[in-house]
């Protein structure tokens, strides 16, 4: 189909692929390749912090529920203990009280013992007094109990006396059992006898105060024990009160402050009576708090509708009955005793006991207050044992009228909490396993059923004789075994005790046996409690973890951790849990996590290895000060090293070895090719300077978890020298070079960098014995790795090399120390060659063990003394050689370790700095002037050229206008510092002031004359705020630099002077145009201000106002910020890989959206070559002459920068300005380049200037959340001359790969993966650069035009020197040569690649012609008037990228095919504007009339959307920009 446009048919169009590009579209892999491997560029953690951790504040204000921190998480080792207990029992045996009527029947049972059954009295009491201690032995064997059966009150006095004298200030338990004496007075006095049992004697609370010292548990079993809970907070008020008035006690023997440690258990309220029930004991709420699985089991199955059923036969298994139960058959009560022992979990006693410690943490925990749980469950192991247990007597005995009240009071809900329903689903799952038992076995009714249980035991679990032998051994009683203490209680214990339990001891000996003999524990379950809790906890991870709310499992999972069958299981839970975040594993630690990981850091087990690692680096990453003395004090990081080195600290090596795991990087990845190129160029151990060591790796744990190892290490020794001296081995050095030279990890290798760095830290030893192993060889070449975290990470750790002012005195001190080892090891030595009580073997290993150690710190000795401090020095000056290259390095968190590098220089060797500064701007000065014209100032002769303090210092000028703001106000600082010092030298002061007089004499003379060569307005003060209002006017600006001398300390001023004076006229390789980048603050349109100049704000620098001293050297942040790894999840996908989340809903969104466009705009493509393009849809007033316009592909926004440093983004939809920012460029620079990175998903905004610097800004389009996400410097040696075309950039998203180029002979290529310089492709010419552009979709080839005329393309597979695969001419320049204007080649469509001259010429190629396949001239738009084609001016040229046309500017709009036929020509004409409007704007009055036609000007700039038909236009000299759309054309 023929289309026409007027009388002309349109030539026939191009339908094949260019450049052979047709091969790409037909291979299926690439296809898929382009569909599935989309990276974002510029979004890691690095870029939105810059290696800063997250502020305090934010942590603090935690809008998020993320961190949520406990501080006070650990038990100290010194927590308050219960050392003593009093029994007081007022019992009276035979006697009832007489305010109390009893009934008949009714309770008699006191601590299991029936008073009726003895025929003396005193014997009885003793009885019950026995039982009632045994009972609360099984709470605490450490305790000592002392009973006072019926005491008088002078007994009581002594009794309470002695206790408190023996306990000193610990803890003591008063149990008084009151129920053969009246209830408690109303003020809360409790009664004991006189001597011959005739009186009831009241004794008063505050005397038991007195006498019994605080702090105290008390436990009351009497009728109205409410009374003496409430009457003792009074009394303790009463004691405060009287403190204040100066009237304190003396007689008491505590202070008053302890008081309010006492704990209250009571019996039930003040006005109620205790139970009278017959078929349960007198005191029950002593038996609750004793004995909770018994008394648990009898309310149960008397509470139970199936005790007439299934529980019958628990009720006729007994032979005996009381008297009651023969007067009162319906009375009869379980007589029914659980096998087992409470401290051994393989039985149904032991196992319940477990269950119910796991049950009442639970209910605890998730009920109170956290600071009240741990202060009651964490703190004591008594008073947790009880309390524990009182929560059994909430729910039981409101069941019988009695309400037991305790201080601190427990909320009510706790009778009701849905976990005792747990609790009776496992007893009645015991029961029913032992009703079983019963009837399958009726000879079991006269049986101990615990023998029944064991019988059953052996003839279910037949195993052959080997593993029965083990089994036995197991469980034979051995010294120091729980066998030995029956009731011992594992399962009362709270969670913090383990890490002293003897239980564990023989608990860890026995899996010891078990896993080195390949036979797994065996450990019976009787209920499926912990399985389905473990259950629970694993479906909340999956559906309920994203809420942050604790799960009521955690601390079953904890208890869980003491069972052999179900702690792998659990420990992965707990990992899975402790990935969530910050605040999990502070949860984690608070309810007591602590002491099970670390007593587990004693087992073999290969398996927990990759998991204890896990859940360690969690641990230590969120509060490592804390552990490091436990893990000191228990060896734990022994188990680390071994992970690392395995044969480390054991007698044998390992025969087996292994290739190196390179398990997938967690963190920081590298492009796949960089890897791949890294790991096949890395040399073999053995070829490494470091000694060759055989290959002994271990299967078990991969890279990721040696990182995680390494890490835990590293926090280990941080600020810990104790640490850092147990820890450094020279194996364990060689094997972290060996990972830093090999593993393909980039978290391990970060993390073996940083560790040595620390073992550098203030320890001239370790410095000088790695640099004999040439360890820092391996650190110097991971300077260049492409990771940036791991180059900072580098200069992180040879920063810790830099030698201390007090190297000698430290050197000394270790030999000191050394010394003193050695003597007492000597002594210890002879003591065992003198001993003779001892075995021979033991000796023999004793005496090899502390031979060792002597031979040890022998040579440990000889090499202090060989310590060589000047090659140290000369060691730490060919590192500062090596890190000079990196101060324009691409990633500014590496910049910013180089400036806090440089910042430890010069504090190490200030008065170096201080000659070399000075001498450096006499130098800049004299040369301002000429030599010999100031002789003043020019009296000492410059000897510290060529020095490696003069490349600092001139490193310090160049980065102290580092285009990232936070290393700029960094690098000023360091400046400041030696500027500071240089004017308070005796010396070199008065000659400095002279300087500084002269310096601001000049400027203002310089500006009265009106010279460009100064402008005192460009003075920045570096150490203000930035985003402070600048408006202050020259004279304000010198005033301040004046009168520095009152503002000496943190504000110096003369940073930004001394660089654009000194500096700016000075040519010395490549500087001069670096240091003159000053980012000085400018306006947007809303008067707002910018951290650099921009209006924006810094993405992590934190500017603060310098008020305060200038401290050298500068704290580096990056440990803390590396820390934070740790504390994100793992395990789980992102936050925008997440199904459902937000963020992944607004990807899909876009996504959906994108594809909707594309899909619309296909549709318009033939619209493209018919339709009317001179419809104008919106005219914008950008206030300054636009430059340079760019559409994005799918947002509808127009980013707009002008002549100098304005950014404009105009939401042509909505017809708005959504933002305007200053892009911060110096005086003199402007703006050239503007690209969009990720515009699949949020678009980057990249803008290139003519001074060579790159910034990428992050929410462009909203002024509040605009930021900078990273800034670099393209070029370094940019020419700026009048005929500069400034940066012009490419960027390829499918590569992540930046082409730059300019003003230079080179094209450089950068990389986002690593931000480093990829390779320099020369342009093989001496002309400039006018423009670039590559191929979108491969990335391979890209063309260049160039002001002579012509083309250039280049094949960046190829080597750098032959990498120019073709060169054109237009034909327009064979006579005469005329620029390129621009040169394009198409990302869809046809692929076409077109070039437009400033002649006229527009010109399409293909890589495979040496000629042009087509041609025309703009000129012959005219061509109907004239007859004849002729050349005209071409401002600008812009080919669509996916429909065949192409947009050129003159003094109108003409748009073409690409076979060169004119589809519309119009005038960019405006109502407004023009040279007046522009006049305007800058101030200046114009005599010019309004009606000034556009039409008369040159286009200045033009832009096509990438996939709409529309386009962009601006005049020059106009400020206006207008937009026009293709619609269908109207036929009349």
């Amino acid at each position: 189909m023929t289309v026409s446009y007027g009388p002309h048919p349109l030539k026939p169009l191009n339908t094949n692929t260019r450049h052979g590009f047709d091969e790409q579209y037909n291979s299926e892999q690439f296809l898929e390749t382009l569909a599935q491997n989309f990276i974002f560029y510029f979004d890691d953690k690095r870029h939105r912090r810059n290696g800063n951790p997250t502020p305090e504040n934010e942590i603090l204000e935690d809008e998020d529920s993320y961190f949520q921190p406990i501080t006070d998480w650990k038990i100290m080792k010194d927590r308050q203990k219960t050392v003593s207990a009093a029994l007081l029992l007022c019992l009276n045996l035979g006697v009832d009280p007489p305010d109390v009527i009893k009934t008949n029947p009714c309770a008699r049972i006191e601590a299991g013992v029936d008073a009726l059954t003895f025929q003396d009295s005193k014997k009885a009491i003793e009885q019950i007094g026995k039982n009632l201690q045994s009972q609360y032995e099984t709470l605490s064997l450490r305790t000592r109990f002392k009973q006072s059966l019926d005491p008088c009150v002078e007994d009581v006095k002594r009794f309470c006396n002695s206790l408190r004298r023996t306990s000193k200030d610990d803890r003591i338990l008063f149990h008084y059992n009151g129920h053969g004496v009246p209830k408690p007075t109303p003020s809360g006095e409790i009664w004991v006898f006189n001597r011959g049992y005739t009186q009831y004697i009241p004794v008063s609370l505050y005397d038991l105060q007195t006498w019994l010292g605080a702090p105290c548990i008390f436990v009351y079993d009497c009728n109205s024990a409410g009374n003496i809970v409430t009457n003792f907070q009074n009394f303790v008020q009463k004691r405060i009160k009287d403190d204040e008035s100066g009237k304190h006690d003396v007689a008491a023997p505590s202070p008053t402050s302890a008081y309010k440690e006492c704990f209250q258990l009571a019996s039930c309220r003040a006005d109620e009576l205790l139970l009278m029930a017959p078929e349960l004991p007198a005191d029950l709420f002593t038996c609750c708090l004793t004995n909770p699985i018994d008394i648990s089991v009898k309310v149960f199955l008397m509470q139970s509708h199936l005790k007439n059923s299934k529980y019958k036969v628990f009720f006729e298994s007994s032979n005996e009955f009381s008297s009651d139960e023969k007067e009162f058959p319906e009375l009869k009560t379980p007589n029914i005793k659980v096998p087992g022992m409470l401290s051994d979990r393989r039985t149904p006693l032991g196992e319940l006991n477990w269950i119910f410690t796991a049950i009442t943490d639970t209910i605890a925990w998730t009920s109170l207050p956290r600071p009240l749980f741990k202060k009651l469950f964490r703190h004591d192991l008594m008073v947790a044992a009880l309390f524990r247990n009182f929560l059994l007597a909430k729910r039981i005995m409101p069941w019988y009228n009695c309400h037991p009240v305790s201080d601190p009071s427990l909320p009510e809900s706790i009778a009701e909490h849905p976990m005792w329903k747990s609790w009776d689903l496992a007893l009645d799952e015991v029961l029913s396993k032992l009703v079983d038992s019963l009837e399958n076995n009726p000879q079991a009714r006269t049986t101990d059923a615990t023998t029944l249980f064991r019988q059953q035991d052996t003839a279910q679990n037949q195993q052959p004789k080997q593993q029965q032998q083990q089994l036995k051994q197991q469980q034979e009683v051995k010294p120091g075994s729980i066998q030995n203490h029956s009731r011992f209680a594992v399962g009362n214990l709270s969670t913090m005790s383990l890490a002293t339990h003897p239980a564990l001891n023989n608990q860890k000996r026995s899996s010891t046996v078990n896993f080195q003999n390949g036979v797994q524990p065996v450990q019976k379950q009787f209920t499926g409690f912990f399985e389905q809790n473990l259950t629970a906890f694993e479906l909340w991870l999956k559906y309920a973890s994203n809420t942050r709310n604790p799960p009521e499992q955690l601390p079953i999972v904890l208890q869980v951790l003491l069972s052999q069958v179900h702690r792998i299981r659990a420990l992965v839970l707990l990992s899975r849990f402790l990935d969530l975040g910050p605040w999990a594993v502070y949860l984690s630690l608070s309810i007591g996590i602590f002491p099970y990981v670390l007593k587990l850091l004693q087992s073999p087990a290969p398996e927990l290895k990759p998991i204890l690692v896990f859940i360690w680096a969690r641990i230590m990453a969120i509060d490592y000060k804390s552990i490091q003395a436990d893990l000191l004090k228990e060896r734990g990081y022994v188990y680390f090293v071994s992970i690392l080195v395995p044969d480390w600290n054991s007698p044998q090596l390992p025969t087996s070895s292994s290739s190196l795991n390179n398990g997938s990087p967690l963190t920081m990845t590298a492009k796949p090719s960089v890897s791949i190129l890294r790991n096949q160029s890395s040399q073999q151990l053995g070829n490494n300077s470091i000694d060759t060591i055989t290959n002994h790796y271990s299967n078990e744990t991969t890279d990721d978890q040696k990182a995680m190892a390494v890490f835990i290490l590293s926090a280990f020794i941080r600020d810990f020298p104790h640490g850092q001296k147990q820890c450094f081995n020279m194996d364990l050095v060689k094997r972290l070079c060996y990972y830093i030279d090999n593993s393909g990890v980039p978290l391990l290798r970060q993390w073996s960098i940083i560790l040595l760095g620390q073992f550098f830290e203030k320890h001239p030893l370790h410095r000088y014995i790695c640099m004999e192993l040439g360890v820092l060889d391996s650190i110097l070449k991971s300077l260049n790795d492409p990771v940036p975290e791991i180059r900072a990470a580098s200069l992180l750790s040879l920063s810790s090399y830099i030698s201390d002012p007090d190297e000698s005195e430290i050197l000394l001190r270790l030999q000191q120390e050394l010394e003193q080892q050695y003597q007492q090891l000597h002594t210890q030595l002879q003591q065992i060659q003198n001993a003779t009580h001892q075995q021979y073997q033991q000796i023999e290993q004793q005496q090899m063990k502390i031979e060792r150690q002597l031979q040890h710190c022998q040579e440990i000795q000889s090499k202090l003394q060989n310590v060589d401090f000047e090659k140290l020095k000369e060691q730490s000056i060919s590192n500062l050689i090596s890190i000079l290259p990196l101060i324009n390095d691409g990633s500014p968190l590496v910049r910013k370790e180089i400036i806090i590098y440089f910042s430890k220089v010069v504090n190490r060797y200030i008065n170096f700095f201080i000659v070399v500064a000075f001498d450096l701007l006499n130098e800049e000065i004299t040369q301002l002037e000429g030599i010999g014209k100031n002789k003043d100032l020019n009296e000492k002769s410059t000897f510290s050229q060529g020095s490696i303090f003069s490349s600092i210092w001139k490193g310090l000028l160049i980065l102290a206008s580092d285009p990232f703001p936070e290393n700029s106000v960094l690098a000023g600082k360091i400046i400041d510092y030696i500027l500071i010092e240089i004017s308070f030298h005796k010396d070199l002061g008065p000659p400095f002031l002279k300087m500084e007089e002269y310096l601001i004499k000049r400027s203002s003379n310089l500006n009265q004359n009106g010279s460009k060569g100064f402008d005192a307005s460009q003075v920045q003060v570096i150490g203000r705020n930035n985003n402070q209002a600048s408006n202050n006017n020259s004279e304000e600006i010198l005033s301040d630099e004046s009168s520095h001398h009152d503002e000496l300390q943190g504000q110096f001023f003369l940073t930004k002077f001394f660089s654009t004076l000194g500096f700016k006229d000075h040519d010395d390789k490549g500087y001069s145009s670096s240091t003159t980048h000053t980012q000085t603050p400018k306006s947007d349109s809303s008067g707002n201000r910018s951290s650099n100049g921009s209006g924006l704000k810094s993405n992590g620098g934190g500017v603060k106002k310098e008020t305060e001293q200038i401290i050298l050297p500068l704290q580096s942040s990056l440990l803390t910020y590396c820390y934070e790894y740790f504390q994100e999840p793992q395990m789980r996908k992102q936050e925008t890989d997440e199904p459902g989340s937000v963020n992944y809903n607004i990807r899909i969104w876009r996504r959906n959206r994108n594809e909707k466009i594309i899909e619309e705009t296909q549709a318009e493509k033939t619209l493209s070559l018919y339709g009317d393009w001179s419809n104008r849809l919106i005219t914008f007033d950008n206030k300054s002459q636009p430059k340079i316009m760019e559409f994005t592909q799918f947002d509808d926004y127009l980013v707009v920068a002008d002549e100098r440093d304005y950014i404009t983004v105009y939401d042509w939809e909505k017809d708005s300005v959504i933002s305007r920012f200053s892009n911060g460029n110096p005086f003199g620079t402007k703006v050239t380049s503007l690209k969009f990175i990720n515009e699949d998903d949020s678009s980057l905004l990249m803008t290139g200037s003519s001074d060579g610097i790159v910034n990428i800004y992050k929410g462009f389009d909203d002024i509040e959340s605009n930021q900078v996400v990273t800034a670099w410097r393209g070029l370094t040696d940019m020419l700026l001359t009048p005929r500069s075309s400034g940066l012009l950039i490419d960027w390829q998203q499918i590569r992540g790969s930046l082409l730059a180029t300019g003003d230079v002979k080179v094209i450089r290529i950068w990389d986002a993966h690593s931000e480093t310089v990829e390779i320099d492709i020369p342009a093989k010419t001496s002309s400039l650069v006018t423009s670039i552009t590559s191929d979108q979709l491969a990335g391979d080839i890209f063309v260049c035009g160039f002001a002579d005329g012509t083309l250039r393309a280049y094949d960046r597979r190829l080597d750098p020197r032959d990498a120019m695969v073709r060169l054109w001419r237009t034909s327009s320049n064979r006579n005469s040569r005329s620029a390129i204007t621009n040169v394009h080649l198409q990302r869809g469509g046809y692929r076409e690649l077109a070039s437009g001259t400033a002649n006229g010429m527009v010109e399409l190629w293909d890589i495979r012609s040496q000629d042009s396949v087509s041609s025309f001239n703009v000129g012959g738009s005219n061509m109907e008037q004239s007859g004849t084609q002729k050349m005209t001016t071409m401002t600008c040229m812009q080919l669509h990228e996916h429909v065949p046309v192409i947009a050129t500017g003159t003094k109108q709009i003409n748009l073409w095919t690409t076979s060169g036929d004119l589809l519309s020509s119009f005038n960019n004409v405006h109502h407004n504007g023009g040279v007046a409007g522009t006049l305007a704007v800058s101030g200046i009055r114009s005599t010019l009339t309004s009606n000034l036609s556009s039409s008369t000007s040159f286009l200045s700039s033009l832009a096509l959307h990438p996939h709409r038909m529309m386009l962009s236009a601006s005049n020059s000299h106009d400020t206006k920009i207008s937009i026009y759309t293709c619609h269908k054309k109207k036929f009349e």
